[in-house]
């Protein structure tokens, strides 16, 4: 009888030990996927704002002081600021360029700095009446408006090359149809040593615009940028540029900016 209780105990454990050995260990699950970083895109219209200054201007410091309140007060999802210098000949010194003369002259025949545009001429503040508070009058006027473009961007750097790619899809969310319209990109540098002062938001460089014929109701355009080292020879350091897509109507009155991006 113990033989045959011993026998039986002995199988028992037997299926048992080879059940457990067959039984498939509890498996984790798998790491869920690292999700893809979401492109930098504009969900409410953004107010682009242009200080045109210059080296020498001696009310210029003010004016930069008033736009670095006002940019850490609102943020750049909902402003972004570009010093573009309107002259400092010769131009090989490297602060005012081309573009910048060329983009001042389409906004005004006037030469007095500070001068700010809002939007394009949507808003103006000029030499005269450069406040903090008609900076904030111009912005709050714009920020009311209703959003109709949308920019979806990203950029990438070579600094073996000093090159700068820039791409992404612009759409137009509002009911009307937009016509001749373009899609430009301007890169600026912080932290520029002038005179015994700091200059941010420095333009570097204004990229040829993406020229639209025509942008219907829901409909999405695609664009890409490069700026090579010879646009940005000027640059102190390449690592400290930043880079603003826009969507702007030149042939409208008002030159509008229908929308702005900061990219990084």
């Amino acid at each position: 009888m113990q033989k045959k209780l011993w026998a039986i105990s002995f199988l028992l454990i037997l299926s048992l030990g080879l059940f457990a050995g067959c039984a498939p260990g509890i498996t984790p699950e798998p790491d869920e996927p690292e999700p893809e970083p979401e492109l930098p895109t504009t969900d409410n219209r953004v107010v682009m704002v242009e200080l045109f200054v210059a080296p020498g201007c001696s009310r210029c410091p003010s004016a930069k002081s008033d736009m670095a309140q006002l940019l850490d007060e609102y943020g750049l999802d909902k402003i972004v600021v570009l010093e573009e210098y309107a002259w400092n000949y010769p131009l090989s010194s490297g602060w005012a360029t081309p573009e910048t003369i060329s983009r001042y002259s389409m906004y005004t025949s006037d030469t007095a700095t500070p001068d700010a545009y809002f939007n394009g001429l949507n808003q103006s503040v000029h030499q005269d009446d450069s406040s903090y508070n008609n900076y904030k009058n111009a912005i709050n006027q714009e920020l009311e408006k209703l959003t109709q473009i949308t920019i979806i961007a990203s950029a990438s750097k070579d600094n073996s090359i000093n090159s700068i790619n820039i791409s992404g899809s612009i759409k137009n969310i509002g009911i009307n149809t937009f016509y001749n319209i373009e899609i430009g990109a301007m890169i600026y540098e912080d932290s520029v040593q002038l005179g015994n002062s700091i200059a941010n938001h420095v333009v570097r460089d204004i990229l040829t615009p993406v020229q639209v014929e025509s942008l219907f109701s829901g409909e999405t355009y695609d664009f890409s940028f490069t700026s090579r080292s010879e646009d940005l020879k000027w640059v102190s350091n390449f690592n400290n540029l930043h880079i603003v897509v826009y969507v702007q109507s030149p042939n409208s009155l008002t030159k509008e900016i229908l929308q702005a991006l900061y990219v990084e």
